[in-house]
């Protein structure tokens, strides 16, 4: 059985349902959650426990713009579209599991899911620009900068000192106007796929990249995290982070990965194929 990680929560629970009935193919009804829940933490969870995932769990079918799975009073269920996509199958094994134990370079991987759907999001360029950088791109970050400005036909004018790696960066999306003139819509990008990712919502300095590029138009933050962002919690965090992608939003905005980007789509699914041998 595919383990779950915190029996206590129920959000963890409702992550965890999510994924059983989609990997498995099988329903999950109330009455089959309590008793995988007393099977594993020794107690039966009590009735205003389940009522609480089940709750989750419809709310969130309400946000999917392509639900994944349904829920009724009783019951829910893998969604008869078909298959699920992988986007959304890493998301909920980085939320349920974290990176630490994962593939090796999950993280980066994550980077380059939420720059694909940075890049949805307005219709326009993303590149990937967090540290560690990909095989064959310019490691200074003083070189980096100096080619992200040419791309947006921005005005470069210093960097950072080269122990910044990345100056809390880790992609940058824009939307260029025909003509490629500067004044355009451009977003930061930050990128937290571990658990601990409530700690890192300020780790983009805003005011310093004002000063390494001379933008027409200043861009504007956002971060990326590939849990579901509580109600309660997500108004604080977009004050903090910015425009907010999180499992939700990356899933309806790469409903497309796997016709526009095949590589990426490729290596998510080896990353959800080997997290999946781990965690059952």
């Amino acid at each position: 059985m595919i383990r779950i990680p915190n029996p206590d929560s129920y959000s963890v629970v409702a992550d965890w349902t999510e994924l059983f009935i989609t990997v498995t193919g099988e329903f999950v009804s109330k009455a089959k959650l309590t008793h995988l829940l007393e099977r594993v933490s020794g107690q039966e969870p009590s009735e205003a426990f389940i009522t609480d995932v089940w709750r989750e769990l419809e709310k969130r079918q309400r946000l999917y713009e392509l639900a994944p799975f349904t829920v009724d009073s009783l019951v829910v269920e893998a969604a008869e579209s078909g298959s699920a996509r992988v986007a959304y199958l890493a998301c909920l094994l980085m939320s349920l599991y974290g990176v630490a134990s994962g593939a090796k370079g999950a993280a980066k991987l994550f980077e380059r899911l939420s720059c694909f759907a940075a890049k949805a999001y307005l219709g326009g360029c993303a590149v990937v620009f967090g540290w560690p950088v990909e095989p064959g791109d310019e490691p200074s970050i003083r070189d980096r900068i100096i080619e992200l400005a040419s791309k947006l036909e921005e005005r470069y004018v210093e960097a950072p000192a080269e122990k910044y790696k990345d100056r809390g960066v880790d992609g940058v999306a824009w939307k260029p106007f025909y003509e490629r003139r500067p004044s355009q819509i451009v977003i930061l990008l930050q990128c937290a796929a571990g658990q601990d990712w409530r700690i890192k919502t300020n780790g983009l300095p805003l005011r310093a990249w004002e000063q390494y590029i001379h933008w027409s138009n200043n861009p504007i933050k956002a971060f990326a995290v590939p849990c579901i962002i509580p109600d309660r919690d997500w108004h604080e965090v977009a004050k903090e982070g910015g425009v907010l992608f999180d499992r939700i939003r990356i899933t309806n905005l790469t409903s497309e990965l796997e016709k526009d980007d095949k590589a990426l789509a490729r290596d998510i699914g080896r990353y959800v194929t080997k997290q999946l041998g781990e965690v059952t």
